[in-house]
């Protein structure tokens, strides 16, 4: 694994084993050069249980970051923090906001905004700015919507009486260096798929984008919307593309039939590597 970047999906909607669970919800394994970390937990009912059937050591974990602070991808760390003790915690301020959906149901994550969360991280850093974790491994930071075709896939709200719209500014992807490009791992993309990509060319000196792997927030998009994403996805030469979650059945066939040649299926289980980026 030393000259190879390893993502396993550790949480996901769908699983692709015996004894893999599904959950609605994303959590990434990702092994870069001995370096273990996770990106997103889930929200708790599956991530140990997966771990343990993979054989992934969550205990050497040595970094946690949250692409946002809603349930199904920070409700998991409480039990992920119970396995791979004190680590560092990377996150956006108001990921540890109260969230809640368009039916005023709370969707966020108490635990981040607890007391409790300080005693066992080695380091929180609350940053809305790019951040490396590791050699090669980083953090988009807060997310500029330029393309306003592309919203949050909600309304979400930051109230449960729904007067005040939360515009997911904690929304975040980590995107690594491979060989071959950028590969870019997202939770949910509110910021919007091509947000995301752009914003990433920007930090990085307009590199490839080699791979997009992760939610994507289709559910309720337009027909033009989906034209929208996939021509700048043809533009921008994505080789590699694993649409899931909260993409929606229906985003996801359409990327099928657009890019039949690039689309890979991303069930618990699934290992994806690459070829890592040499200095």
């Amino acid at each position: 694994m030393s000259r190879e970047i390893g993502i396993t999906q550790l949480v996901e909607n769908t699983a692709g084993g015996r004894g893999l669970l599904g959950e609605h919800g994303i959590a990434y394994f990702i092994e870069v050069a001995g370096r273990r970390v996770l990106f997103d937990t889930g929200q708790g009912e599956v991530l140990l249980h997966n771990a343990e059937r993979l054989g992934l050591p969550l205990a050497e974990v040595e970094a946690i970051a949250l692409s946002h602070g809603h349930y199904d991808h920070a409700g998991g760390l409480e039990d992920a923090l119970s396995v791979t003790g004190p680590v560092d915690l990377y996150l956006h301020p108001e990921a540890r906001q109260p969230k809640y959906n368009r039916a005023g149901k709370a969707i966020g994550t108490p635990y981040l905004a607890s007391d409790a969360l300080r005693g066992h991280v080695r380091r929180l850093v609350e940053t809305r700015e790019p951040v490396s974790i590791g050699p090669g491994i980083h953090l988009t930071g807060e997310i500029p919507r330029r393309h306003k075709i592309e919203d949050t896939g909600g309304p979400f709200h930051l109230d449960a009486n729904r007067n005040q719209v939360d515009p997911l500014l904690d929304d975040q992807a980590m995107y690594l260096d491979t060989a071959d490009g950028t590969l870019v791992l997202l939770g949910c993309g509110h910021s919007g798929v091509i947000n995301t990509l752009e914003h990433i060319q920007q930090l990085t000196g307009g590199s490839h984008i080699h791979a997009v792997i992760g939610g994507m927030h289709l559910l309720r998009a337009t027909p033009e919307r989906l034209d929208f994403t996939a021509q700048r996805l043809e533009a921008l030469g994505v080789e590699y593309l694993a649409p899931i979650h909260c993409t929606g059945t229906e985003a996801a066939c359409f990327f099928r039939a657009r890019f039949p040649d690039r689309i890979h299926a991303s069930e618990v289980g699934t290992l994806h590597a690459f070829r890592r980026l040499q200095a």
